[in-house]
């Protein structure tokens, strides 16, 4: 679940990083003073955030669960980005704050810039994995059936019917997308040249200044 959150966390950098450059007038939805969010634009940021949070492949599937969202755990405060108010008065409220941030001198600029650039790296490479393995990874009738079966009381007496097979199989294949997603990361880093003799040097300088500290007088 935490990669989760930061996939989703990131998806809002690059959401907010994307709304600075629209200008373009032609079929806009939203205008904050002198910028500009069309339409287009907000159909984009919408489709791939719900399909970043729910795990799903197609606008067509965030469609589908947009159209039931009471069918979605009432605990679940995502949920209401499904519908598209929400999700725009909520981006506006996020770019707003947005504003305040890059104009406050009291902010540190350091710290700013290294969450922008963490926000970055986080989203495109979930964004490259989840576009690599969306094709590749099949969840079957009998992976469904038996998570069903394995978790039965978790849903509460309600039958396996379409809805239910259709969370199912979102689960399952974001288990499997991790489990890809790591496997070839593993990959990358042991054909990849990686050298950290710099950071076990700072990390030994840094453990034997910390015991002179701890040593009495």
């Amino acid at each position: 679940m935490k990669s989760k959150f930061l996939l989703i966390a990131g998806l809002w950098g690059c959401l907010i990083i994307g709304v600075l450059s629209c200008v373009d007038d032609s079929g806009w939805g939203v205008k904050i003073e002198n910028e500009t969010l069309s339409i287009d634009e907000i159909n984009r940021y919408y489709y791939i955030f719900n399909k970043a949070t729910y795990s799903l492949r197609t606008n067509e599937d965030v469609d589908k669960l947009a159209s039931d969202v009471d069918s979605l755990d009432p605990r679940d405060s995502r949920r209401q980005y499904l519908i598209k108010s929400n999700f725009v008065d909520h981006l506006i409220a996020q770019k707003l704050v947005y504003n305040k941030a890059m104009k406050d001198p009291s902010v540190d600029r350091k710290e700013l810039d290294a969450i922008l650039e963490m926000a970055k790296i986080q989203t495109v490479s979930a964004f490259y994995l989840g576009q690599k393995f969306k094709d590749r990874i099949v969840v079957t009738d009998a992976e469904v059936e038996k998570f069903y079966t394995e978790n039965k009381a978790s849903f509460r007496g309600v039958p396996l019917n379409d809805d239910v097979i259709d969370r199912i199989k979102q689960q399952i294949f974001f288990q499997k997308s991790m489990i890809a997603s790591n496997e070839y990361i593993n990959e990358l880093m042991a054909e990849t040249r990686i050298k950290k003799e710099g950071f076990k040097e700072y990390l030994q300088k840094l453990n034997k200044d910390k015991s002179g500290e701890s040593k009495p007088e």
